[in-house]
Order: C-alpha cells, then structure tokens, then sequence
C-alpha cells in the first residue's frame, strides 16, 4: 500500500513516513486476524498461536494490536456502525433491505465471474487463488476532540451540531438515515435492521435531505449517479471494521492524549477498481458530484483546510476550514487463501518446493 500512496492521497500526516512500524515496510509478510466473543476466549485462541509459533522460530511477531467493538457497536465519533454491505450473489436468499442490485461473487471472490463476465487469472497456480481474495488493512487515528470542537465553533446549540454532524455522515448518530428522517433523529428506525439501510437517493436528487458530500452517500452513492456513466456494482468492497482505544467520554472537547481509532478490512477481488477507486475518487475528489476539490468530510486528507456543502433553499450552507478528524496510520494489501488454499499449502514440503509451485 506504500507504494500507491500518490494514487490513495495519502500525503501530509496520513504519508507512509508517518506510519506506525511495520506497515509500509518490508518486514511484514503474513498478518493474522483472531475473533472472539470475549477476552477469555481470545486467550484460548492466542494460547494455541503460541503453541505454533514456538515450532516456527524464523517467523518474529513484529506488531500487535487489540481491538473490540465500542458498545453499541458505535465507531468513536459516536455513530452507529457497519450498517451496509453489498449482497454478493449465492451468499444467501434471504437479502437485507436496502442492499441494492445484487453483485456478482467473483467481485470478492476469485474463481467466480464478476462485473465484468471475467474471472481472475492470478495469482498462481489456481489451487492458490481458488476461493481466495484480496485484503485491504487500513488503520486510523480518530480525532474526536477536534470533531466535537469544531462542531460546537459551527453551531449555536446542542441540537445544531447534531443536525451538523448528521450531514457530514448521511446518518443521525443512532443509525438513522436522514434520507428517511432529515430533521431529527429517529432511534426506533436507527436500531431496526429492516429499516435503517433500506433507502434510496431517487427522493434526494437535490441533496436537500442528505448532502452530495455525506460520507456514506459518497463510499455507495446507490442510485445518485444513476444518470452518470459510472457503473456503481464495479466499484463494491465488502467491509469489515472494528475499533482500538477508550471512548472519548461525553462532553469533553480537549483531546486527552489517548490512541483511538478503527481498524478497516476491505475485502475485493480488484483492489485497484475497488478500494483504490473509492479512496482516490469518491473520498478524495468531489469532481463526481460536481464539487470540485471538496472531499469526503470524515475520511478526508484536506489538511486542515476543508470544505463541506450543504444544500439548503434558499441558500446553501457551506463550511470552511475542516480539521482532518481521521489520520491514516498504517495500511497493508494482502492475498486471503481460502481454506482449500491453505489445505494446499500445508501438504507442501519444504520451502523450495513452494517456492518451484508458486513460480
């Protein structure tokens, strides 16, 4: 990912210079995701990690890191979640409301066909990549101080940063999108899964309920471009995140020096078109929605000198200079095998001999 940091703007602060070690350099080569319930089960798990690694002594653990879900399954600015993924094709009859246009699975999955009628030749030989994918491993720094100060610089009342903040995300902060209720907060429709992702942009084409600029209208504008040649279902990633650090207790608006933030998997078959599109157009760029250099408000590198639109009648409301809330502080591509994958790999012997079968 380093080496792509031109095309993903990964300039200023968010440059791979300022990464934390490893990530940027080449001594990382295999990275481990471990899930659980809870601490005690982690440990199990861990315990048996351990076990394996002792019997691997030229494999170092370079980097670690604990994460957990916020409660409520909140990200630390305080908005509810994880909310949307695309419905990959064959994953399941039962599709969530609101997924949209149903993706074919060799977008996320190599071995099938994708967008496109195509499948994926690589990486060698098939018994590899069959059922594998790609892996996006991005890690942020969340500033949520600046965020809640610069809201409460903006606004007049409590009631105004939170209608404030709604716009810079498309969701009140229990989940409810303002494309279903724009003038206030509706946790009843927030927390219900049947509800609170089935929404289109065909009744906001003037972005009067939830702007162009809106975090989650850019990352899957749905049906706002329908009317520009972009085909949306190229440009999916199947996401899953998580969140390291305290919470910044309510009301305080000084950061206090605490390491918060989330962790991204961004899971595709074509990084470049998925991932790589997404960051260097929709987050980065406004020249898609007609804004010029605007870009995303929360994920974006603007420096400090950001700019966020809100379309109002009369007269459009627009807010300069924008902190940038989210500082990159790591990232990784990786292969994912899928579990046959793996099954190969363990029946090879020796190094040279993978080394002969991967050539």
């Amino acid at each position: 990912m380093a080496s792509r940091a031109e095309i993903l703007k990964d300039f200023g602060e968010n440059a791979p210079t300022n990464w934390e070690y490893p990530f940027g350099t080449s001594d990382m080569h295999v990275a481990l995701a471990i899930y659980s319930s809870d601490d005690k089960s982690l440990e199990v798990v861990l315990e048996q990690a351990r076990q394996c690694h002792m019997e691997l002594s030229h494999i170092s653990v370079v980097y670690r890191q604990k994460f957990s879900e916020l409660p409520e399954g909140r990200n630390p600015f305080g908005f509810k979640d994880g909310l949307h993924n695309p419905h990959v094709e064959g994953s399941s009859i039962n599709i969530p409301p609101g997924s949209g246009p149903t993706v074919k699975a060799g977008e996320f999955i190599i071995g099938f066909p994708d967008e496109l009628g195509e499948t994926a030749t690589s990486p060698e030989p098939e018994a590899l990549r069959r059922n594998g994918t790609f892996l996006v491993f991005r890690k942020f720094h969340t500033r949520v101080a600046a965020f809640r100060k610069y809201l409460r610089e903006q606004t007049v009342s409590p009631e105004e940063q939170e209608l404030i903040a709604a716009k810079m995300v498309g969701r009140w902060r229990s989940g409810a999108p303002l494309v279903l209720s724009p003038d206030h907060d509706d946790p009843a429709l927030g927390t219900d899964p049947n509800r609170n992702n089935d929404f289109t942009y065909a009744i906001d084409m003037e972005g009067l309920k939830c702007p162009f600029s809106a975090h989650i209208r850019r990352v899957n504008p749905r049906d706002a471009l329908k009317d520009d040649l972009v085909a949306v279902n190229l440009h999916h990633i199947l996401r899953r995140g998580t969140n390291y650090g305290p919470p910044l207790p309510e009301g305080v608006v000084e950061d206090d020096g605490e390491q918060r933030g989330g962790v991204f998997l961004l899971v595709g078959a074509h990084i470049k078109r998925q991932f790589e599109f997404l960051q260097s157009q929709w987050i980065t760029d406004g020249n898609f929605i007609r804004l010029g250099t605007e870009q995303d408000p929360i994920l974006g590198n603007s420096e400090g000198d950001g700019i966020f639109t809100i379309p109002k009648r009369p007269v459009r409301r627009r807010l300069h200079g924008l902190p940038q809330f989210v500082v990159v502080r790591g990232g990784e591509y990786c292969f994912m095998p899928g579990l046959r994958a793996l099954k190969w790999l363990t029946m090879l012997n020796g190094k040279d001999q993978i080394s002969q079968t991967l050539k």
